[in-house]
C-alpha cells in the first residue's frame, strides 16, 4: 500500500486529540528553559551526566562519576533510564543543551498520553468518547499540573504517558492487530517499565491484571454464551487473548537489562533511606481525604514562593467518570465486562490513598517506598477518564440527528471535552521561571555543596553500602569539574615521599594511572567502591582493598614503574540481564515476522474529518486562544506583590524585627469542640536577605496565657529562611489539635518567630520600631 493511501487511513479525530493537549503543553512552549527548586534540576543535571558518559564512549553507563563530590554514584544502575535516553536525542543536537531534552520529554510524554488515550477509548467506545476520555485525563491536575510543574518529576510524568499508549498497543493485539501492533505492544510495554521504578511497577501490574482480566472473559463467554461457538473459532480469540501476555512477557523481557541488576544488585546500596518514619518519606503522613479528591483547583499566586495547589482528582473528572459508573451500574454502557475492570481499578487505587488502607501498606513490603500515597492519582486519573469515556459515548449515542445544527450529539460532545479544560484554566498558569542558565558539572557539584542535594538525590537513596561514614567534600577532587574536566580522584596526601602518579582518563568510567614509586604503597583513591570496578596492575586483574569507614578503594601497587588501570564493567547480573534482554529482543521480531500483516482496516468513518469533528476541533482551540490572550491580564492567576498576601482572609502587616512581614493569615473556625483541629495559615515575606534561620511556632493560649497546644517548624513553609527571596511570599501551613479534655471558655491563636539554638524570639516592632511584643495574636477562639 502506498504512503499516501497509509496516511490517507489515519485517523483524523487523532488531530483534534492532539489539539486537546495544545493547552496542557502550553506552559512548556511559551516559557523558555524550566524553573529550579523542582525536580526538574534533578533530570536536567542527570541528562547532563548522562550525556559526558555518551560522548565519552559509555553507551550505557550504570554508574555516574561525577556525583556526590566526585566519589561516584550508581544511580544509573538503579534509576530508570528511559526518560534521559530520549532527552539524549535532544540534548545531543547543535545549540540545545539538557534543559531542552527534559522539556521536550515533559511535553512528548503529554503527547502520547493523548494519542494513548484517545485511542484506546476510541476503539472500544467510539471517536466522541475517545476525546472526552482525553480532554478528562489530560486535564486531571496530577497529570496537568502537579507532577510536571509543581514537582517536576520527568520520569513519573512520562510514565503517564506511556501506559495509554502500552494499553491500546495491547488491546490492539488482542483484536488480531497485526505486525506493527505487535512491535507498539511490546516496545511500549517495555517503555512502561523503563520509565519510573515505581509507577512502571504498577502500570505493569494494571496491565498484566486486565491481560487476565481479558482472558477470564473470554472463558466466561464460552460457557455463558447460548450459541456454543465453534472450535475454531474459540481457539482464534484464545489465541488473540493470549497475545497481550506474549507481549507483556517480552517487554519484561526487553527491560531486564535495568530491573534484574536493580534486583539482585539491591544489597550493593542503602534503600534504607527511602523509608521515612514519621517524616517526609513516610507514607502515614501523604494519605488524602475524600473532601481532598473532591475539591475543585483554584487559581495559584505568581506572588507565592510555592504556589499553594490541591492533591484532587478534579471536579469534572469526578462528574463525567462517575456518570460512567452509573451508567456502567445500569448495565447501559457498551462493553460493560472490560469498562467493570477499570472501575474495580479505580475503587482499588482510590482505597489505597485513604487512611483505612494503612494496614494494606504496612503488610505489603513494595508499597512503603511509594512514599506517597497520593502518588496512584495519575493512574486513578486514567481509570477515571476511560469510564468518564464510555459513560459519554453512551449517552451521545442516544441523541441521533442529521446535521451539524440538528444533532445534539455534536454540541453535548463539545461541552463534555470542555468542561474539563474550563476547570483546569486555574493550572494552566504555572508561576513564570527565569531562565535556568549554563549547565555544567561545576555547577552541579556547587549545589552539592550547599546541601541541597548529593547525586541528584534528597536522602542519599543509592550510597554504596559499604560506605560506613560519610565522607565530607574534598575541594582538591571537585576543583577540575569547574573546568569540565575529570574529578582528581587521588589521595595526594596519604601518596608515600618520591612517588609520581600521572592520570589518564580514556573514558569516563576508565582511568589509567602510571606510577613510579620507589617502594611498595597503596594507592588510595576518592572512588566509592562498588561491584563493577575491575583493577588492573600492568595488565593483570588484581583484588583491591576498602578503605573504612568512606568505602574509598585502595590499590596496592608495587615498587618500580606500573600500569594501574581501574574501569567500571558488567558485573554477572548485569550480563545475564543483558543476555535476556537480547534474547527477548530476536523472539520479539522473530514473532512479529511470523505474523500474519494485518489486513487493511477499514476506518473510511473514522478517516473523515466531519463537521462534528470540527465543531470540538474549534471548541478547543478557542478555549485555548482565549486563555492565552487572558493571560497577560492576571485574570487567570494572582500575582501579589508589595507585602499583599491575595489568597490570604485576613491582610496584615506586622513587622518581626525589621527582618521578616507577617502579611496575611486565614485562621479556619472562630468557635471549636474539645478534640477538633484547627488549620492555621500564615504568610510571610523577607523584608532583607536573612543570614539567620528562624523557625515559627503557632499557640493556642489561655486567656492567663497558658500554653495548651503548639505547632512548631524547623522552617517556616518548609522553606529555610536564609533562602527565602525578597519578592515572594512563604505560605505556612499549621494545624492545632485541641485536648479532647480542653475546658470551654476563650483562647487565642498567637504567632511569632524565633531561633531555636539560641532561644531568643523575633520582636513585633511598631511603626516607629519599638517592641510591642514578642508574639502577634492572630484569632480568638471560642471553646464550647
Amino acid at each position: 500500500m502506498r504512503l499516501k493511501e497509509r496516511l490517507a487511513q489515519i485517523d483524523k479525530g487523532f488531530w483534534v486529540a492532539l489539539a486537546i493537549s495544545l493547552l496542557a503543553i502550553w506552559p512548556f512552549l511559551s516559557n523558555s528553559s524550566l524553573p529550579e527548586g523542582t525536580d526538574a534540576e534533578l533530570h536536567i543535571f542527570r541528562l547532563h551526566e548522562l550525556s559526558l558518559l555518551v560522548r565519552g564512549g559509555e553507551l550505557y553507563g550504570r554508574w555516574a562519576p561525577n556525583f556526590y563530590h566526585g566519589y561516584g554514584y550508581p544511580i544509573f544502575n538503579y534509576y530508570a533510564p528511559l526518560t534521559y535516553y530520549l532527552g539524549l536525542f535532544v540534548e545531543l543536537m547543535p545549540r540545545l543543551d539538557a534543559v531542552d531534552g527534559v522539556k521536550a520529554v515533559f511535553v512528548l510524554g503529554m503527547l502520547l498520553g493523548a494519542v494513548g488515550m484517545y485511542g484506546f477509548v476510541r476503539d472500544n467506545w467510539g471517536r466522541r468518547a475517545g476525546y472526552v476520555a482525553t480532554a478528562v485525563f489530560l486535564y486531571a491536575p496530577y497529570i496537568q499540573y502537579i507532577d510536571p510543574h509543581a514537582r517536576g518529576v520527568l520520569p513519573e510524568s512520562f510514565s503517564f504517558g506511556v501506559f495509554p499508549m502500552a494499553l491500546w498497543s495491547l488491546d490492539r493485539v488482542r483484536r488480531g492487530g497485526g505486525r506493527w501492533a505487535w512491535a507498539t505492544a511490546v516496545f511500549f510495554t517495555t517503555a512502561v517499565i523503563l520509565s519510573h521504578n515505581l509507577m512502571g511497577l504498577l502500570f505493569f501490574g494494571i496491565l498484566f491484571a486486565w491481560a487476565i482480566w481479558q482472558f477470564a472473559g473470554l472463558q466466561m463467554d464460552k460457557f455463558a454464551s447460548r450459541q456454543m461457538p465453534s472450535d475454531a473459532d474459540l481457539q482464534t480469540r484464545k489465541l488473540a487473548n493470549l497475545q497481550p501476555f506474549f507481549a507483556l512477557l517480552l517487554g519484561l523481557g526487553l527491560a531486564a537489562f535495568f530491573w534484574l541488576p536493580v534486583i539482585l544488585e539491591r544489597n550493593a546500596v542503602n534503600l534504607n533511606t527511602l523509608l521515612g518514619a514519621g517524616d517526609n518519606y513516610d507514607f502515614r503522613t501523604h494519605f488524602l481525604s475524600l473532601r481532598e479528591l473532591l475539591t475543585y483547583s483554584r487559581r495559584l499566586d505568581w506572588g507565592a514562593t510555592q504556589p499553594k495547589f490541591v492533591f484532587n482528582l478534579g471536579v469534572p473528572q469526578w462528574i463525567l467518570g462517575g456518570m460512567g459508573l452509573v451508567l456502567l451500574m445500569l448495565r447501559r454502557t457498551k462493553q460493560a465486562a472490560h469498562l467493570t475492570f477499570f472501575a474495580l481499578a479505580l475503587g482499588v487505587l482510590l482505597f489505597l490513598m485513604f487512611p483505612v488502607s494503612t494496614f494494606v501498606w504496612e503488610a505489603t513490603p513494595i508499597l512503603p517506598f511509594f512514599q506517597f500515597p497520593w502518588r496512584l492519582l495519575g493512574a486513578a486519573a486514567a481509570m477515571l477518564a476511560i469510564l468518564a469515556g464510555a459513560g459519554a459515548g453512551s449517552i451521545v449515542r442516544r441523541f441521533p440527528g442529521s446535521n451539524l445544527l440538528a444533532e445534539p450529539s455534536a454540541w453535548l460532545t463539545a461541552v463534555l471535552v470542555a468542561l474539563p479544560l474550563l476547570f483546569a484554566i486555574p493550572l494552566t498558569q504555572p508561576t513564570p521561571w527565569p531562565d535556568f542558565g549554563d549547565v555544567f558539572t561545576g555547577r552541579m557539584s556547587e549545589i552539592e555543596k550547599k546541601g541541597r542535594w548529593l547525586g541528584t538525590t534528597s536522602t542519599s537513596d543509592y550510597i554504596p553500602a559499604t560506605v560506613e561514614m560519610t565522607p565530607r567534600r574534598n575541594p582538591d577532587v571537585v576543583l577540575p569539574l569547574y573546568e569540565d574536566l575529570p574529578a582528581d580522584r587521588v589521595n595526594w596526601v596519604a601518596m608515600p615521599e618520591g612517588t609520581a602518579v600521572e592520570t589518564e582518563a580514556v573514558t569516563p568510567l576508565f582511568t589509567r594511572y602510571l606510577v613510579d614509586a620507589p617502594k611498595n604503597f597503596r594507592l588510595r583513591l576518592f572512588l566509592f567502591d562498588f561491584p563493577g570496578w575491575e583493577v588492573r596492575v600492568d595488565g593483570e586483574p588484581i583484588e583491591f582493598e576498602l578503605g573504612r569507614p568512606e568505602g574509598f578503594m585502595v590499590i596496592p601497587v608495587p615498587e618500580g614503574r606500573h600500569v594501574v588501570e581501574v574501569e567500571f564493567k558488567d558485573t554477572p547480573p548485569r550480563t545475564l540481564a543483558w543476555i535476556i534482554t537480547a534474547v527477548s529482543l530476536a523472539l520479539t521480531l522473530f514473532w512479529g515476522w511470523r505474523m500474519t500483516p494485518a489486513g487493511s482496516r477499514k476506518m473510511q468513518d473514522a478517516a473523515r474529518f466531519t463537521l462534528h469533528d470540527r465543531l470540538i476541533f474549534a471548541s478547543v482551540v478557542g478555549i485555548t486562544a482565549v486563555v492565552i490572550f487572558l493571560q497577560p491580564t492576571n485574570l487567570l492567576h494572582y500575582n501579589s506583590a508589595d507585602y499583599v498576601a491575595d489568597p490570604a482572609q485576613t491582610a496584615v502587616f506586622v513587622n518581626f524585627g525589621d527582618q521578616i512581614a507577617l502579611i496575611g493569615y486565614d485562621v479556619s473556625a472562630k468557635q471549636a469542640s474539645p478534640g477538633d483541629e484547627i488549620d492555621v495559615t500564615v504568610y510571610w515575606q523577607a523584608q532583607r536577605p536573612l543570614d539567620i534561620p528562624y523557625q515559627v511556632f503557632v499557640h493556642l493560649l489561655a486567656s492567663d496565657g497558658l500554653l495548651i497546644t503548639q505547632s512548631d517548624k524547623l522552617n517556616p513553609g518548609e522553606f529555610p529562611t536564609r533562602q527565602w527571596p525578597l519578592d515572594k511570599y512563604v505560605r505556612d501551613e499549621h494545624r492545632l489539635t485541641l485536648p479532647p479534655d480542653l475546658p470551654p471558655g476563650e483562647y487565642i491563636v498567637s504567632v511569632g518567630l524565633w531561633v531555636q539554638t539560641e532561644g531568643w524570639r523575633l520582636p513585633v516592632l511598631d511603626e516607629n520600631g519599638a517592641q510591642i511584643d514578642d508574639k502577634f495574636v492572630l484569632s480568638s477562639l471560642a471553646v464550647k
